[in-house]
């Protein structure tokens, strides 16, 4: 067997993107992406770091490996060689180096493009790729290697969110879908979902910014897109499976940004919805991310017995497919968080949550959410809060807590979203609300950020959830000037 087919079916067993499996490789997604298309031969460094990651995964499919060619072999070794002498001279950077080991000549107008952002974007997006994973891993990479390289640039901001405003709006303006009255025609199915695929990441990256105008507009973009991707699936056979799977992953992201731009009761209805489309998928991992979507929306509405029931369907069908004799391994975020989840609403409705936290703490999930399981390290640290105030240990969850968002400046210690952010301080609240000293003080110290920031990024989740806790307060402390000086600041936007 080829390489190229081994290094695919060995990525799809272990169901890793190629931005993951690049990652595994410590090597750009370019690269890998050129090996697992036939477009350049590892070298005998790189064919052995490829062995100790695949080479179990291969003897478990039953693959063997053909040998490089001596005349593959002698231009691989001549390559290390070359890139060895040049990168120990200082003379050429990994990244100016040709596939044969020299350096390559500038080519000035595709330099343009990679260094600004918005023609870059458009340029993946536009690029043909095996499969629509492959371009959202593409166009997501290319994100964070915007974002590392200007990391010190004040102004980034202002062009990222330009370049992702603009890639939200691909299939609009290139299908003229903004013109009223305009359908769009079947030969251009392809063209849309390939748009829609790139869309979808900057529609994701918009929904973490800390401007409530761009969550209003990634809302607003996915809830365009989302009808159409479901007439595709429904009337045509050939674009059906690729058309419900994006489908799937709109209506995720819709319920997201909808409990907040328009609040958890009206985003129980995305919910659903999103459980009911991936119910006519075959990926368990998309109907778990649903079902998780659906228990954590109907926890934010306080319909907790609902939420609980969303939480053990979802362990229920995630049993089911263990039992099956086929079942491939799942993603450590789908695991952890449908156990995470489970968790939670078990500590909320006042059962023995442990057995689940225990489930969720043994998985690692990494750093990078996957099919909008948002089951992080960080995340991790914000559900086991939650869990522990609800358990009455109001102590330790504060210390938990205190690992995601610095208690006295606010600021992050770990990254996270805004909204992440907002969470934590209304847990910490809630947490420092339940302590038996129960410090008037350092409550209103969480609560006040808490609020501040939900009308900033005009949340109707943290506004509604900051309420609540003012209620506690007012009951706790009844007939408080100090409390009762805190409603001028329950304002809604």
């Amino acid at each position: 067997m080829k390489l190229r087919e081994a290094l695919r079916l060995a990525r799809k067993h272990l169901h890793l993107s190629q931005l993951e499996a690049a990652a595994q490789l410590h090597i750009s997604m370019t690269t890998y992406q050129r090996w697992e298309w036939g477009k350049a031969v590892p070298q005998p460094y790189h064919r052995r770091v490829i062995e100790a990651f695949f080479g179990d995964t291969w003897r478990t499919l039953g693959i063997s490996l053909p040998m490089l060619s001596p005349g593959e072999a002698e231009a691989a070794g001549a390559d290390d060689q070359d890139r060895d002498r040049c990168l120990a001279n200082g003379s050429a950077s990994p990244e100016s180096l040709s596939q044969d080991g020299r350096e390559s000549e500038s080519d000035e107008p595709q330099d343009l493009i990679k260094s600004h952002m918005t023609s870059y974007l458009w340029h993946l997006a536009h690029l043909p790729h095996p499969t629509l994973d492959e371009k959202r891993c593409q166009i997501r990479q290319a994100i964070e290697e915007f974002d590392r390289m200007n990391s010190s640039n004040k102004n980034h901001h202002i062009s990222r969110r330009e370049a992702l405003c603009t890639l939200a709006t691909l299939p609009m303006i290139t299908l003229s879908l903004s013109l009223p009255g305009k359908t769009l025609e079947p030969k251009r199915y392809g063209d849309f979902l390939a748009h829609c695929a790139a869309s979808l990441e900057a529609c994701w990256e918009l929904g973490k910014s800390s401007e409530a105008s761009d969550v209003a507009f990634a809302f607003k973009s996915v809830s365009k897109y989302l009808p159409t991707l479901e007439t595709i699936a429904h009337l045509s056979s050939q674009y059906r499976q690729d058309a419900l799977d994006l489908a799937v992953r709109y209506a995720l992201v819709k319920t997201i940004l909808g409990r907040h731009y328009v609040g958890p009761t009206e985003a129980i209805q995305y919910a659903r919805h999103a459980v009911a489309l991936s119910k006519q998928t075959d990926d368990i991992s998309l109907q778990l991310s649903a079902y998780s979507k659906l228990a954590g929306t109907y926890f934010f509405d306080k319909k907790y017995t609902l939420a609980l029931t969303a939480a053990e369907e979802a362990e229920g069908l995630l049993q089911q497919y263990h039992r099956l004799s086929n079942a491939q391994p799942l993603h450590p975020c789908i695991l952890g968080g449908t156990y995470s989840t489970l968790a939670l609403m078990q500590a909320k409705n006042g059962q023995p949550s442990d057995n689940a936290l225990g489930k969720a703490s043994e998985i690692d999930p990494g750093n990078e959410s996957y099919i909008f399981m948002d089951f992080k390290r960080s995340s991790l640290l914000l559900d086991t809060g939650w869990i522990y105030c609800y358990q009455g240990n109001p102590v330790k969850a504060m210390e938990i807590l205190e690992q995601r968002v610095d208690p006295e400046t606010f600021s992050p210690k770990i990254p996270q979203s805004e909204l992440g952010r907002l969470e934590t301080l209304n847990v910490m609240a809630l947490s420092s609300l339940r302590t038996k000293d129960r410090d008037r003080e350092k409550t209103i110290h969480f609560w006040t950020a808490g609020i501040e920031g939900a009308k900033a990024l005009k949340s109707e989740l943290i506004f509604n959830d900051s309420l609540t806790t003012y209620e506690y307060m007012e009951m706790i402390w009844p007939g408080e000037l100090r409390i009762q000086e805190l409603r001028d600041l329950i304002v809604h936007w």
